[in-house]
């Protein structure tokens, strides 16, 4: 559990996928809280219309610097319209404000598998 939280901590970027008919996968920035992921994109993103068909993700976070290990998560996703969240997600962000073309988006992990370097 150490090597996870120690990527959870310090890796925030990392790819997203998802597959229908073919495989869509974005570079994104995540941001967690109580063991979610957390992360944004654009309202007609080509990820967000692949998981309105198929709400499952695979993301990998790790392999770098700062985590030579990595992780590789399989979870279900949903839009956030909690504003609790959203506003949350908007002070992560730092100076970077959550834009109105946007959508918030919360992974549940339903597997995560350590892989060590």
């Amino acid at each position: 559990m150490d090597k996870i939280d120690l990527i959870l901590k310090t890796s925030k970027a990392g790819t997203m996928s998802t597959s229908v008919n073919h495989t869509v996968s974005e570079y994104m920035n995540f941001y967690i809280r109580d063991y979610a992921l957390f992360t944004e994109t654009e309202k007609d993103s080509p990820i967000l219309r692949g998981i309105k068909e198929h709400p499952l993700v695979y993301i990998t976070l790790g392999g770098n610097a700062d985590a030579a290990d990595r992780l590789e998560v399989i979870g279900e996703i949903e839009v956030v319209t909690d504003q609790d969240i959203i506003d949350w997600l908007a002070q992560q962000k730092g100076p970077l404000t959550v834009a109105t073309n946007m959508v918030m988006l919360k992974v549940m992990a339903l597997k995560v598998k350590l892989v060590e370097e």
